[in-house]
């Protein structure tokens, strides 16, 4: 038992001023005020803990009871313009008037579908991204092939007659045909095979 106590948050002192007699001019408890103005317990108990009402604890030994200032509680609701509990406003309203209506072309989402979407979006940037980079890379790799084929071809046009011999391998004389229509190199390359 002595446990279950230690994990609830402490139970706030009974004030002095319980001692005076009850029914104290003013004061009533949470309940009361609550029935009277139509505001929440949770909302006058908050208001109660940041002292935005005067209030303290009365207590009869057995059940402890918050007691709140009515005129404070009065106050505070025409300060934030909070109606009463015959449904009207206070004397001084002081909240926004209501938002204006969003336009007819415009729709309400919720928040985790519009992160998701932007998130979408980005991803779709980045993609785009890579995307271009890649489109440049393949223009570059075209560009570099299409070089390295007018560069083949340049070298196949070439007499062979220029290219200085090999050492180590035996020209390819045996048949003047071979070395008019075939490069220099090719000519190597298959003596090379034949071994």
């Amino acid at each position: 038992m002595r446990e279950s106590r230690s994990r609830r948050s402490p139970r706030p002192e009974v004030s002095q001023r319980r001692r005076t007699p009850r029914g104290r001019p003013g004061f009533v408890t949470l309940r009361q005020a609550s029935d009277e103005t139509g505001i929440p317990v949770n909302t006058l108990r908050k208001w109660a803990r940041i002292d935005a009402i005067d209030s303290y604890l009365e207590s009869d030994g057995e059940q402890t009871l918050r007691m709140v200032s009515f005129a404070d509680v009065e106050q505070r609701a025409v300060d934030l313009g909070r109606e009463t509990a015959d449904g009207s406003p206070t004397e001084a309203v002081t909240a926004d008037p209501a938002p204006a209506a969003p336009p007819s072309d415009t729709m309400i989402v919720p928040v985790d579908a519009w992160n998701k979407m932007l998130l979408q979006l980005g991803n779709l940037h980045e993609a785009g991204q890579q995307l271009a980079e890649a489109r440049e890379r393949a223009a570059k790799a075209e560009t570099e092939a299409l070089f390295l084929r007018e560069r083949l071809a340049e070298l196949r046009d070439e007499p062979t007659a220029d290219i200085p011999p090999v050492e180590g391998i035996a020209p390819v004389a045996d048949s003047p045909a071979v070395e008019t229509t075939m490069p220099r190199w090719r000519a190597v390359y298959r003596s090379w095979r034949r071994g």
